[in-house]
């Protein structure tokens, strides 16, 4: 029995190695109190539930509200619906769409973080985290993305767009990516 993981990570932004600090600093004339390196995290990184923030104001949209009943999460299995998510909620999809299944981690500000389970390693988003564990000739994937407002993404075949965000709610709609 051979059993083999990977784990590949995107990361987006500037990252500065304590030699870029130490030498811009010294540039300015001023010597730096303390030196701070990037260090790179090996493990998905998770946005905790936030309670709404008043300053935020949630951008009005024209698309109806779908409904919150987990009976409706139930009709995403064919990847191609629209619905009303919360912290936790789980959504269940069609394994052949590469993605079996897909958990609201937590939502922030425009942006919601959501895990994954299934047998595609084709994900596009932001912070994106895959591990791939194979046992035999059988591989599972398990991940995470997040999405925001302007940054859509996809998880195996199936295209994941965050549609708005209201407080502790947001609208995700999914759709099957075309092949």
């Amino acid at each position: 029995m051979r059993s083999t993981t990977f784990v590949f990570t995107s990361y987006a932004g500037l990252v500065l190695t304590a030699g870029s600090v130490t030498a811009l600093l010294a540039g300015s004339g001023e010597s730096p109190a303390r030196s701070y390196a990037a260090v790179a995290m090996h493990r998905p990184v998770a946005f905790a539930p936030l309670s709404p923030s008043t300053s935020a104001t949630p951008a009005p949209s024209s698309e109806p509200s779908p409904s919150a009943t987990p009976g409706d999460l139930a009709g995403c299995r064919d990847g191609d619906c629209e619905v009303r998510v919360h912290a936790e909620d789980r959504i269940t999809i069609d394994p052949s769409l590469g993605v079996d299944q897909i958990t609201v981690v937590g939502l922030r500000g425009n942006a919601i973080r959501l895990s994954f389970t299934g047998i595609s390693t084709v994900v596009d988003g932001l912070n994106t985290t895959i591990s791939r564990t194979c046992n035999n000739d059988d591989c599972r994937v398990r991940g995470a993305v997040t999405i925001t407002t302007s940054r859509p993404g996809r998880i195996g075949d199936v295209a994941l767009r965050l549609a708005q965000v209201a407080g502790d709610t947001a609208v995700l709609v999914l759709k099957p990516v075309t092949r």
